[in-house]
């Protein structure tokens, strides 16, 4: 009988995350929404092509621009009041620093508080940290979030950023949600990256392998019982795919 890495069932809720030695790689591994505040139609700029790779990296973006209707055939939209709330996980900004400080003032004025209020490199403002920070957002400066997102993840090879969009994509077609804590996360996805490495197959990290290639087939992920799992649990059995009314954050 073959021999997978087993990973322990989680607990039904996660009020609680593990902490970790890097918030930024936290960030992007717990939230998929990305709104671009001064998104570019233009592809020679880093306003546009650092959301396109967010994208074809498997996050959810949505432009806001004055001047646009369309970008990266994305959602997009004419001001931070039009975006919906429920998308107001990462606020990446590509604005002049001098603008910031009113760009936070009209998120907390429509109260569209975001979990991330990122600026890109050369972009600071205290004024928006200190406003924002106050409110619970983590506040990012001085900072490229595409750089941030190879550092992160490039280190884990090719087959982990794969499976990674691959969870995202399937979690957004079903309705359902990738597990919040990043610790967690990254282990469930490190072992799949090592099953695929290993036997071939993203075969599901806790559960047994067979040898018996029919049998095993019903092990890649998504497994054949992980719907029947999160119906029930609120989760699949190793905690990948969560139904978001059984996180509590």
């Amino acid at each position: 009988m073959h021999q997978v890495k087993i990973i322990a069932p989680p607990v039904s809720t996660m009020e609680n995350f593990s902490l970790s030695a890097d918030p930024v790689r936290d960030i992007l591994l717990r939230y998929r929404k990305v709104v671009v505040v001064g998104c570019s139609r233009n592809p020679e700029k880093d306003a546009h092509a650092v959301p396109a790779y967010l994208k074809e990296n498997g996050y959810e973006v949505l432009c806001v621009n004055p001047n646009a209707d369309s970008i990266l055939d994305s959602p997009t939209f004419h001001s931070l009041r039009e975006v919906p709330e429920d998308s107001m996980e990462i606020v990446v900004i590509f604005r002049p620093s001098r603008e910031v400080g009113s760009i936070a003032e009209e998120l907390i004025r429509e109260n569209k508080i975001p979990r991330v209020f990122w600026m890109q490199e050369g972009i600071k403002s205290k004024e928006a940290r200190e406003l924002l920070e106050k409110r619970g957002v983590q506040v990012v400066e001085d900072r490229c979030i595409r750089k941030e997102h190879a550092r992160v993840f490039e280190p884990r090879g090719k087959e982990y950023a794969e499976i990674l969009k691959f969870a995202r994509t399937y979690a957004k077609a079903k309705g359902l949600v990738l597990n919040p804590d990043p610790e967690k996360l990254d282990a469930i996805i490190m072992g799949l990256v090592e099953n695929q490495r290993k036997h071939g197959y993203r075969y599901c990290p806790c559960r047994m392998l067979s040898g018996n290639p029919e049998e095993d087939r019903l092990k890649i992920c998504p497994c054949r019982w992980h719907l029947q799992e999160i119906a029930e649990m609120g989760h699949c059995h190793c905690g990948l795919f969560w139904d978001p009314k059984a996180i509590k954050i």
